[in-house]
């Protein structure tokens, strides 16, 4: 058993939720509800994760990752309803079928996940590293001492879900030997992640399609960001391009100057626009995980009070990682 330094200073939560991306916004949310005082630590300095947004400039900014989401499953079509009755979300109409729904973030995606975490205690630019486990003043019931990739300690639990993708996840949970089956899990999904380069652009107004997506091209499928529904229309269609699987992977750590210069000229070549502003490709090392058959949509071990969630422990996508933060919390709600 581990003995923290500062403990004494250490704040005290009932959940630490590590990741406030959609999984993790999500269980806070949820779980906020149920009287329990709620964390979520983010090693970023804002929510969203790969559904975060990047400013430009002014208030004009563009989603960079998720470009939307679709929902297809009652419990999900049920949380947009709620979003949207909220202002926080709306449908993109133009995307959406009998089946699948899409949904965006108003005014831009990170909307979703800043709404869901507003009743808990938000902690940003924290990369938390260890997990230790420590004696209270309780009896016997142990409690998580989380500290950053300093050592220094950042918060204490009683609980913890990580909604971490699964590479990050094994990384802290592989800190601690006594989590050796979630552990497992994680392991069994790193080598299964997907890469993916993405990068705004703006070009004139022009009739192309809002969404577009390409064959036998370094560009997957490009977005009109600004077409988006409450969106900020300006003179100028604002692109989102993102590259595919493959060609990512065979430029995954090329030089920023180089993947930019293919990017628009392989825009070019499909659109015939001419590029007026570009930003910088952003690297998205851990963009998607394949869809996850046959086993539960999170994990959890009740022997320690600590938990997963996330995209890659249900269908891999973004909808996924709302199913699988839902699954986790009715358990942890109903568990006796």
């Amino acid at each position: 058993m581990n003995t923290p330094t500062n403990q004494a200073q250490t704040p005290t939560f009932d959940i630490a939720i590590i990741g406030a991306g959609l999984a993790g916004s999500l269980c806070a949310h949820l779980l906020s509800q149920s009287d329990q005082t709620v964390c979520v630590i983010d090693k970023s300095r804002g929510s969203g994760g790969r559904a975060s947004s990047k400013k430009l400039e002014g208030d004009i900014s563009c989603d960079l990752g998720a470009p939307y989401i679709y929902a297809k499953h009652a419990d999900t079509l049920a949380l947009f309803e709620e979003l949207t009755k909220a202002s926080v979300a709306a449908p993109w109409k133009q995307f959406s079928t009998a089946d699948e729904h899409a949904f965006v973030g108003v005014p831009k995606m990170s909307a979703i996940t800043r709404h869901w975490l507003s009743n808990a205690t938000f902690i940003t630019n924290s990369r938390i590293h260890h997990l230790d486990q420590i004696s209270q003043d309780e009896g016997d019931q142990t409690h998580w001492l989380l500290r950053d990739d300093k050592y220094q300690p950042v918060v204490i639990a009683k609980k913890i879900i990580i909604t971490a993708p699964a590479p990050q996840a094994a990384a802290m949970l592989a800190t601690n030997e006594k989590l050796a089956v979630l552990l497992l899990r994680a392991n069994q999904a790193c080598a299964t992640y997907q890469s993916q380069w993405a990068m705004w652009l703006e070009t004139e107004c022009s009739d192309l399609n809002a969404l577009i997506e390409l064959q036998n091209s370094p560009i997957a499928r490009m977005i009109k960001d600004n077409y988006k529904p409450m969106r900020n229309s300006d003179k100028v269609d604002r692109w989102v391009i993102q590259t595919n699987p493959d060609w990512t992977k065979q430029h995954l750590d090329t030089d920023k100057e180089w993947i930019t210069k293919k990017l628009l000229q392989a825009f070019s070549e499909q659109t015939e626009q001419r590029v007026l502003k570009h930003g910088e490709p952003h690297r998205w090392l851990l963009s998607r995980f394949p869809e996850n058959k046959g086993n539960n949509k999170y994990a959890w071990a009740p022997e320690h009070n600590v938990g997963l969630a996330g995209d890659w422990l249900c269908q891999g996508d973004a909808e996924g990682a709302l199913l699988s933060a839902l699954a986790l919390t009715n358990w942890i709600k109903n568990a006796k």
